[in-house]
């Protein structure tokens, strides 16, 4: 895609320029000032930059209020391009990127637009660079993975491509998986990583142990009868209970005193004396009795025999009546027994519930922490594998890469010959350069594309810049799929103004030759006091600007 012409318009859709760029060969856009005291103010203020960003536009870039401020917003872009051998009218307003008109169709998004042209923002913003390269490849401070893939593009080197961004994965993920280990590995302390295996394997045992242990639980309790304990049960358990202490102890009573007639009955039996015995005592002793006194004695015997008897019915009596207390007692306490009984055991099985959850959460509490840090752990073994994994498919493809590498060693020659060609051109001859692309040796952080372009004698502040124009000219010279380069002034800032003469003739050969379209913004400052170069940039300019003729007439 090449832009053949841009108009810029104002609000009132007044062409404010109209400036046509060569479709093959060299443009400028030049400033004609000399070195300013402040350079900064002045090379800013002509629009050499805005213009550039203007180009930018076309080819698809975001809106940039840094660069287009609000105070131009509603100007309008109108440019033709060519792109597959064909002519397009373009037209963007400023201000309302939602809004890109190609030749008579609907507007497009800025979206629907780049799909139309096959616009990769990537690689179109290191064929215009609106400002200063950052790295040699990109606009980064170091070359990310999108450089190097679009420099091996540009060069022809595209069957690298698809192994270079493998490596760039797998790479990624291990520093991903390297890095989530490195958390979870402190998660657990200062764990050896070699006891990885064998704390699993104890964690696991545990686990089995505690599943069994809580199924073990579970089973007895869907063995107990749950009675719902509430406080009349307890209530009724302590009254009952208390109930039958007391009949118990009542009983206790009953039988001592049971037992205290019976043995008073036995022994008063025992110690009982008749008449007749009396008598026989008397004539062992050889005493004669009185019929008077034997008669007394008689009358004595039944006397006490019959308090005796009478004593004797009492007390029987009196021990049948405790005996049917006592028996009612025991039938009592035998039936309080049973309900005492009943209610203890419902508590009984209350508590061993209580206590069986009270186990089962801790078990289930204990199982869950040891499930987590099971999981921890797998985790890291996982990472582990997944990091083998990608190490693994990283050998193969830095091998496939340096192999593929190799077929390209010719080609690498030549770039390596233009390389040093354009330094001796820019250059005294005491400077020389080198450069070289290669596959480096496998490495799961180092990145796989060494690129290298060393400039030996050049020891001036502006080697930096001279090497990114380098790299860009070479480009310029072997892509088969750029046909256009746009620099910034910037672009030139601390060359020497020999370097950057040789720069652009080198440019503009390599443009007339491979009939691609070059536009550089230079100011007559940078040039030096080579009157031929200054010549031929006037000559070869799209427009000259100056402190006196600005890009939009007015300062903004």
């Amino acid at each position: 895609m090449k832009i053949l012409n841009l108009k810029i318009k104002d609000r009132d859709n007044i062409i404010v320029r109209d400036i046509d760029f060569s479709e093959e060969g060299i443009s400028f856009i030049y400033g004609d000032i000399q070195a300013p005291e402040n350079k900064r103010a002045t090379i800013n203020s002509l629009g050499k930059t805005l213009l550039i960003k203007f180009i930018d536009y076309i080819y698809g870039a975001n809106e940039d209020p840094k660069i287009v401020k609000e105070a131009i917003n509603g100007y309008t872009l109108d440019a033709i391009v060519k792109y597959n051998n064909k002519n397009y009218r373009i037209v963007r307003v400023l201000g309302n990127s939602e809004e890109i008109f190609v030749n008579d169709d609907p507007p497009r998004t800025l979206g629907q637009y780049k799909e139309f042209f096959n616009i990769k923002r990537s690689r179109v913003s290191k064929q215009i660079l609106v400002n200063k390269k950052l790295n040699e490849i990109g606009n980064t401070q170091h070359p990310n993975k999108d450089d190097v893939v679009d420099f091996i593009y540009f060069l022809g080197l595209q069957s690298l491509i698809e192994s270079i961004e493998k490596i760039y994965q797998s790479q990624d993920l291990i520093k991903i998986h390297k890095q989530s280990k490195k958390e979870l590995v402190k998660f657990y302390g200062d764990i050896d990583e070699k006891e990885i295996d064998e704390e699993i394997y104890f964690v696991d045992k545990e686990v089995e142990r505690l599943i069994k242990e809580l199924a073990d639980i579970s089973s007895k309790i869907k063995k107990i009868e749950i009675a719902e304990i509430q406080t009349n049960i307890i209530e009724e358990f302590a009254g009952k209970n208390k109930l039958l202490k007391s009949l118990s102890s009542e009983l206790e009573k009953l039988r001592i005193e049971r037992e205290r007639i019976e043995e008073f009955l036995e022994n008063s039996n025992k110690i009982d004396v008749t008449s007749e015995h009396i008598l026989k005592i008397y004539e062992k002793a050889k005493v004669e009795v009185p019929e008077l006194v034997k008669k007394n004695v008689e009358d004595v015997e039944l006397f006490n025999k019959k308090v005796y008897e009478e004593r004797k019915e009492f007390l029987g009596n009196k021990i049948k009546g405790l005996n049917i207390r006592m028996s009612e007692l025991k039938n009592e306490i035998n039936d309080l027994s049973t309900v005492v009984d009943r209610l203890g055991e419902i508590i009984s099985l209350n508590e061993v519930y209580e206590e069986s959850i009270a186990l089962y959460e801790k078990y289930s509490k204990e199982l869950q922490d040891l499930k987590y840090k099971e999981g921890k752990l797998s985790q890291i073994k996982d990472l582990d594998e997944k990091i083998a994994e990608e190490d693994m498919k990283l050998t193969a493809e830095f091998e496939n890469a340096s192999r593929l590498m190799k077929e390209f060693n010719d080609k690498v020659s030549e770039f390596r010959d233009f390389v040093y060609g354009i330094t001796k051109a820019i250059y005294d001859e005491d400077v020389n350069s080198y450069f070289d692309i290669k596959i480096i040796k496998k490495h799961q952080k180092t990145r796989p594309v060494s690129i290298e372009l060393t400039l030996r004698g050049d020891t001036g502040e502006g080697v930096n810049e001279v090497k990114k124009n380098i790299v860009d000219y070479l480009i310029l010279k072997f892509s088969n799929v750029t046909d256009i380069l746009v620099q910034d002034s910037a672009c030139f800032n601390g060359i020497d103004p020999r370097q950057v003469a040789g720069m652009i003739s080198v440019a503009a050969d390599i443009a007339k030759q491979k009939k691609k379209q070059v536009i550089i913004a230079v100011n007559k400052y940078q040039l030096g006091d080579y009157e031929d170069i200054i010549e031929m940039v006037v000559k070869s300019s799209a427009i000259i600007l100056s402190e006196n003729d600005k890009l939009l007439k007015f300062d903004f």
